[in-house]
């Protein structure tokens, strides 16, 4: 067999690495190309906020239905720094009769002579070299001479017209510039927006800790001993479904933040801020600790990330079709360590790290039940959460 090696970060996974990987396929008959998501090279920070969990996540979803090409994991679970001569030695170890062909961008090629040991990999492989937009072809031509006379093995030019599309591009306007979106695979625009990645607020530890010492002034002991469960349950979520950990756990420190102000206090900031109050708001204004805290969270605490506030805003009653983060903290509230009255509390933690999805429907189906021994408290969007996801959950099944 021929084989593709198509090493990258994938941070995000766009259109550009695509076309490559087909052109190389086509034009050299591979019979299949290997994605080669990089671990840690020691060339560069790959992770930039980004797991590296959430990026073979994205890339799984740009090559779903395309034939023939496959991920190769293994840099990432590889200890230490990442070196492209020991992955490609092992690769032909394990395909000792196949041809192995190395597919590489022309920067790469550029600086092929400072890698390490890459007598090593022109001797295991052959290399396609992919143009960059802007590169003179008679100068790559020239180079891929020049490692020809230097290496053992054969250097290949790919034929494919270039264009400007680059990872770091789409990172730093994928919220700014939409157009930028036009390089990803709707799957892979879908991931990154429920995952909140390439955000620009970044938070970390020191962020919790200073939170933390804010929510123990404004609340009461109880209700911020059930914050720092909230918050320590929303890292472990979050930990689990790919979600930036930190920003998660602000979320969960932030929740309550408006829970131990006076139902006058509440009114009054929706009355001023333009908030929206339903007639079971005004009768209940407990209720609104949601809408306000979402308020304080970028006016008081500086936090300005919106899907937090929207996770603040809804944490109570849910909403239909919740993000991620919404459905982070709705569970993490209801979870956390503190928590021991709510029926099939066992089941339900367990299913949080399992299906997110069924777990909240359990949430809901619980609190509907419970609600209705006191129907004239139930909010609306609570019962229409309910109803979206029964609906939602026989669609999954």
């Amino acid at each position: 067999m021929r084989i593709g090696i198509y090493g990258g970060t994938f941070n995000p996974i766009h259109n550009t690495h695509l076309e490559i990987a087909k052109a190389a396929k086509s034009q050299y008959a591979l019979d299949k190309v290997f994605f080669l998501i990089a671990g840690t090279p020691p060339h560069k920070n790959t992770a930039e906020a980004v797991a590296d969990s959430c990026r073979l996540e994205m890339l799984s979803l740009a090559i779903s239905s395309e034939k023939d090409f496959y991920i190769d994991d293994r840099e990432i679970y590889r200890a230490g720094k990442s070196y492209s001569y020991i992955t490609i030695k092992e690769l032909k170890e394990e395909h000792p009769n196949d041809e192995i062909f190395f597919i590489m961008g022309s920067d790469s090629l550029l600086n092929f002579n400072t890698w390490v040991n890459p007598d090593i990999i022109s001797k295991y492989s052959s290399i396609l070299v992919a143009p960059r937009l802007g590169d003179e072809i008679e100068e790559i031509t020239s180079v891929i001479e020049e490692c020809k006379s230097l290496y053992e093995g054969d250097f290949l030019l790919i034929n494919y017209v270039a264009n400007g599309i680059a990872s770091s591009t789409v990172r730093a306007g994928f919220y700014k510039d939409l157009s930028v979106r036009e390089a990803l695979g709707s799957q892979v625009i879908d991931y990154i927006i429920e995952h909140n990645l390439y955000n620009q607020y970044n938070y970390t530890y020191q962020d919790v800790i200073n939170l933390s010492e804010e929510m123990k002034k404004e609340l009461k002991p109880g209700r911020y001993n059930h914050t720092l469960g909230v918050a320590s349950t929303a890292y472990d979520l979050a930990i689990n479904w790919n979600y930036p950990a930190y920003t998660a756990m602000v979320a969960g420190m932030l929740h309550d933040c408006a829970k131990c102000i006076s139902d006058e206090k509440r009114l009054e900031e929706c009355a001023k801020n333009n908030i929206p109050v339903t007639e079971i708001e005004k009768e209940y204004p407990h209720l609104l600790h949601g809408k306000v805290g979402a308020l304080y969270c970028k006016e008081k605490y500086q936090v300005f990330d919106e899907q937090i506030a929207h996770a603040i805003a809804v944490h109570t009653t849910g909403c239909p079709n919740m993000n991620l983060l919404d459905k982070i903290i709705y569970v993490a509230d209801y979870i956390e360590p503190g928590r021991n009255k709510q029926p099939r509390l066992d089941i339900i933690r367990y299913m949080a790290y399992t299906d997110l999805d069924k777990c909240v429907y359990m949430i809901l189906e619980d609190s509907v039940a419970y609600l209705s021994e006191n129907p004239d408290m139930v909010d609306p969007t609570t019962i229409d959460t309910y109803n979206y996801y029964v609906n939602y959950m026989k669609e999954k099944r």
